[in-house]
């Protein structure tokens, strides 16, 4: 089988919290954020290789806290750039050319197992595969004073794991940084590639903020009772 890779981007230092912790650090039922998204990428894929990317001034912290809650998942962790790209573009150099690799937010805790075998499946099949759900909220675009509603029905919101045919996505890297790259997609397709996208799932929310951290809490205690 095609050999599956992932990089976990773990580059925020939790600004938008308003914790002096960074939130892919932040305890969730006992166990650092970070730790259960490694857990549901390892039991949706064996042998999964699995690069973490964190900023520099978290290495210490990160580092004491495997040694009280046990290894994360990772197999290698490489320091972070400025940007998220530079964050992946790190990432992409410690990888070989042939294969498949994810890129997922290490504070998206929920993705399921299913979501991440059809992305993974996907880029093997057609070079991408990025998982997005229905929009749920009414969006306006504004424009000065003005603004219009945007079709709902038409839009989509998009997730991560965002999964790459690797050689593909390391030669869009290699194009150079753009400040209106949002992400990994939008790399790939400034590089002429096409995106294939694939069903996400509402759950997976990234923990950004301290009303997210509750939502978290009660899905990882619905998930934990088997409901």
């Amino acid at each position: 089988g095609v050999k599956q890779y992932l990089i976990i981007v773990a580059g925020g230092t939790g600004t938008r919290m308003a914790q002096p912790v960074a939130k892919q650090f932040l305890m969730l039922e006992g166990l650092p954020l970070m730790w259960w998204t490694l857990r549901r990428f390892h039991e949706a894929l064996e042998g999964l290789h699995v690069i973490l990317v964190l900023h520099e001034s978290l290495m210490e912290t990160f580092d004491e806290l495997e040694k009280r809650f046990g290894p994360a998942g990772a197999d290698t962790v490489i320091s972070g750039g400025e940007e998220r790209w530079h964050s992946v573009a790190n990432g992409l150099v410690n990888l070989p050319d042939e294969g498949v690799v994810g890129i997922h937010d290490a504070v998206r805790p929920f993705a399921t197992v299913g979501t991440i075998r059809r992305c993974f499946e996907g880029a093997a099949e057609f070079g991408s595969a990025v998982p997005v759900v229905p929009v749920k909220d009414s969006i306006r675009e504004v424009n000065g004073e003005a603004s219009h509603a945007l079709v709902r029905d038409r839009l989509r919101a998009v997730q991560t794991p965002q999964c790459f045919d690797l050689k593909s996505i390391k030669v869009a890297y290699a194009s150079g940084y753009r400040s209106e790259f949002t992400d990994d997609a939008s790399v790939f397709e400034f590089a002429g590639r096409s995106i294939h996208i694939v069903p996400g799932d509402l759950e997976n929310i990234k923990v950004t903020t301290p009303e997210d951290l509750f939502i978290a809490q009660a899905f990882m205690q619905a998930q934990q009772s088997g409901q």
